[in-house]
């Protein structure tokens, strides 16, 4: 298992924040990498190469989570569910485009289902 950690250069002082994280993808079809970028309150706070991502779905026990992890950790420095004592506000998931050639839409749908290879 790899796992990649976005942090920061300066602590996050106590106080009401916005945190987001962007992420550009390297393209090519499913499974390649792309950057992460971490801001707070809208200033650049950390940026990580991220060399692939997983391609087509997560196992059916794991799980969204927030203020707490209740499936796999997202690091191993922490046992779960590791509740997050401060207060969320909001949550917001903007999910971009999908761009696919042809051939990698009909991989995509064969793992999703939607599809034969004989096809």
């Amino acid at each position: 298992m790899e796992r990649t950690c976005v942090t920061g250069s300066a602590a996050v002082p106590a106080g009401r924040h916005v945190v987001g994280m962007d992420f550009k993808y390297d393209g090519g079809g499913p499974g390649k990498g792309g950057t992460a970028n971490l801001t707070v309150d809208g200033k650049p706070a950390g940026s990580v190469k991220i060399p692939r991502t997983l391609g087509y779905r997560l196992s059916l026990d794991e799980t969204f989570d927030c203020g707490e992890d209740t499936g796999t950790p997202v690091a191993e420095t922490y046992k779960v569910p590791f509740p997050y004592a401060g207060r969320i506000d909001k949550v917001a998931v903007r999910l971009g485009e999908e761009v696919l050639d042809p051939q990698q839409q009909r991989e995509f749908d064969v793992v999703r289902g939607r599809a034969d290879m004989a096809e």
